[in-house]
């Protein structure tokens, strides 16, 4: 039986903490994953909704701000799998929310696939690119 990138993801989304003896641990996210990312080239202009920051040590989007606690890196077959333990704060009122998950793969063209903070656990990766 083969596990793929989708499967290794809900692995370690489902069980966060609990880790196998391939997992690193890291307290931030590689230069290659680190910009603002967008499901479209339309969401990368101005406010659209659906883009991403990422930094070395959090994580936002319009309506939330994220501080990573650590990162906990997955190989898989088609390269890292990064999910970022989080500690988020919604934005326009300040409200502390329940740790959560960032998960990103960077693929090889250039692209990342992205499971947001609070997906449930069975959604979709989202194929996100880089904006300029």
């Amino acid at each position: 039986m083969r596990i793929g990138p989708v499967s290794t993801v809900a692995a370690v989304t489902l069980f966060g903490a609990a880790a196998s003896a391939s997992d690193v641990r890291i307290l931030s996210f590689p230069d290659s994953v680190r910009g603002t990312w967008a499901p479209s080239a339309d969401a990368c202009k101005g406010s659209a909704p659906g883009k991403v920051e990422i930094a070395a040590k959090t994580h936002s989007t319009a309506d939330q701000s994220c501080e990573i606690s650590w990162i906990t890196v997955t190989p898989s077959r088609d390269g890292p799998v990064y999910s970022a333990r989080s500690m988020c704060t919604r934005t326009k009122t300040g409200k502390k929310l329940e740790p959560s998950y960032l998960v990103v793969t960077p693929r090889p063209d250039n692209k990342l696939l992205v499971r947001m903070p609070f997906a449930k656990p069975d959604a979709q990766l989202v194929t996100y690119q880089k904006c300029s």
